[in-house]
């Protein structure tokens, strides 16, 4: 699991089913004080995320798989949690309110 904020939007004409009717992203993995971290990566929301939020993307084989109930979920990265606040040792951030 890792910390990342959403970037972009990934927009497609062609899914498989898997991805219909669910948004798929581009985060970019953060530190907990909100430093970039490492390449982009896509992942598919399953919590109502947003471009601009603080996110927990994770996933582990089979979960996708088990979580939308198909045979074949070629899905490797899910956005599992919106982040409101981390307090982490001295380090506080939170979500802005726009």
């Amino acid at each position: 699991m890792f910390l990342a904020i959403i970037k972009k939007t990934v927009t497609a004409t062609e899914k498989h089913p898997a991805y219909r009717n669910r948004h798929v992203f581009v985060v970019q993995p953060v530190l907990p004080d909100g430093k970039e971290k490492g390449d982009e990566w896509v992942a598919m929301d399953c919590v109502g995320a947003g471009i601009g939020d603080l996110v927990v993307c994770g996933g582990a084989p089979g979960v996708a798989r088990e979580l939308f109930s198909l045979e074949l979920a070629p899905i490797r990265t899910l956005i599992v949690a919106i982040v409101d606040h981390i307090d982490y040792r001295d380090i506080v951030t939170e979500k802005n309110e726009s």
